[in-house]
Formats: structure tokens, sequence, C-alpha cells
């Protein structure tokens, strides 16, 4: 972590596989700073929590043991589950954390890809979640969750809830550069400006998005890929096909919720224009590119 002017107070720390940046601006930098790092030591203890990677994770002990019994976990974990299903539903099934199998499959996992055997087991239909008891269970073995379409904007929405406990009106987050979340305005008075890239042309931008209160996810087959089938292939998983998916170069959405806003460009990236009109009538801001 590190802290920067007395004008722009900026705190760094590297989770889920990233480096996640958080700039606050106030009148007093010393409280602004105390904030930032509470709200970075929140954004650790949510990887450690979620991380597919970590042996002493939630998400680590449902993909190894919640197919033989319940496995209870946190009950923030398990809100975050029960949220993920209800934009499984809302998004027909496009956004699914229930495809870490595909992600193995496909050689996002650190291990060659394996596209001669019979397809892997995945789908959040495969999920039996206990509220009452915060409890998960796979119905069926070989489904593993991989929360990394939904984690970071989850983590910044955490972020901001403690940041806004402390008095901070005025900050910008973001993870990666992919998941972006603003807090009221920046030190000028104007909403927060982000430029999302072309892929295919780093030094232009696809549009120029203003941020008050609101976050801006950002999904694109681009920056983690494999060779496969003899081409590259994106780590955006298909769940109707069970493959890369083919769809957009890019899918951008903003609404206040980073968390959501994650969630549904990944949708939009799957399900294309027609998901991405949807969500424009129904009042989201969303910016497509066609592949």
């Amino acid at each position: 972590m590190r802290a920067s002017n007395d004008e722009l107070t900026v705190v760094a720390c590297h989770a889920m596989g990233t480096r996640f940046e958080m700039v606050g601006h106030g009148a007093d930098p010393g409280r602004i700073r105390a904030a930032l790092e509470a709200a970075a030591q929140e954004i650790l203890e949510i990887h450690r929590r979620l991380s597919a990677f970590d042996p002493g994770s939630d998400i680590t002990e449902i993909n190894e043991q919640a197919a033989q019994r319940p496995v209870r976990v946190d009950p923030r974990t398990l809100a975050l589950l029960l949220r993920c299903r209800a934009l499984w539903t809302r998004t027909d099934g496009a956004f699914d954390v229930a495809v870490g199998g595909l992600m193995r499959r496909w050689g996002f996992r650190g291990e060659p890809p394996v596209t001669g055997e019979d397809s892997p087991r995945y789908g959040m239909d495969a999920l039996t979640l206990n509220a009452d008891a915060s409890t998960v269970q796979w119905t069926r073995p070989g489904v593993e969750l991989d929360l990394g379409a939904i984690a970071k904007g989850h983590a910044l929405d955490e972020a901001a809830a403690i940041l806004r406990e402390c008095g901070v009106s005025s900050a910008l987050l973001h993870g990666g550069t992919s998941s972006v979340l603003a807090l009221g305005r920046d030190p000028g008075g104007l909403p927060w400006r982000v430029a999302v890239r072309d892929p295919r042309s780093p030094d232009d931008a696809l549009a120029v998005v203003d941020l008050t209160d609101q976050a801006l996810g950002v999904s694109a087959p681009h920056g983690r890929q494999v060779l496969a089938d003899g081409r590259e292939m994106g780590h955006i998983m298909d769940p109707r096909s069970g493959r890369p998916s083919a769809g957009l170069r890019l899918a951008a959405v903003s609404c206040p919720s980073a968390e959501e806003a994650d969630a549904l460009s990944t949708a939009v990236q799957i399900l294309g224009p027609p998901f991405a009109d949807r969500l424009s009538s129904q009042g989201y801001r969303v910016w497509v590119a066609e592949a």
C-alpha cells in the first residue's frame, strides 16, 4: 500500500490476481488515508474468502467438499452466492459462477487445455444454498465455483461502504481497471471521468464515461487468453455452449453497484446487443464493441 500528496491520497493493494487502487480527496489527508487503508484491508479479506486458488477460502472448500456434504461458509459468502443466483436467473443463465470446471478445462487454471474429453459438469442449477444454516452443497459432483466475473466488483462495493462509514465523500476505486466505482465527485466538483479503451487500439477510447456515485464494469476476452483448437480463446465462458465466448470484443455497463455492473457486463459480452438493449431500456448505461 502507498499514499501520495495532501490533495489526493492514493492507497493500493494486490488481490484477486490484480492491482486495486483507491484515490480519495478531502480536507484531512490523514483521515482519508486511514479510511482508504481500512478499505484495502477489506479487499484483502474478501480475497481470502473468495479466491478459488487460496487453500483456506470458502470457495476452495466448496469446490473440494460440497459434493460430499453441506459446507458451512461465512454468511457474507452465502449472501453473495444468493445474489449470484438471482443474477444467473435474471440473465437467462449467461452470468454463471459455477463455471470453474470450464475454466480448468480450457486452461485458465494454470493447466494445459483439455479439449478432447467430455464436457465438465457446470452450472448454477447444481448449487443448493441454505440461507438459514449458511451452507452450500452441490447436487452433482465435478462442479466448481469461479467468482472471477463478480469478485472485484463485490470487493469495490464493500470497500466503498467502509469509505462512506468513515465520512469519505470523494473517491475513485478500481480493480485491474476493468471494475471501477466512483464516490461523489472529483476534487474539482465534476464527475469522475473514466475512459473505456479499445482492446484493438489501447491508445483509443471507445467511450468516455462520467461517474458520480456510479460504477462501471468492463468485460472483454482479451488479457487472459489460451491457445486451444488451433486459435486463441478468451477467458469468458459461455455457459450455453461450454466454450469460451465468441461474442463481443468488449461490453461495459454502468450502474450504482460495481458487483452488478461486473456481472451484467459479462452477460452482455455473452448475449450481445439484444441483452444490451434490454438493460438500456431499464435505465442502465451500456456500451458494446462488436468482435
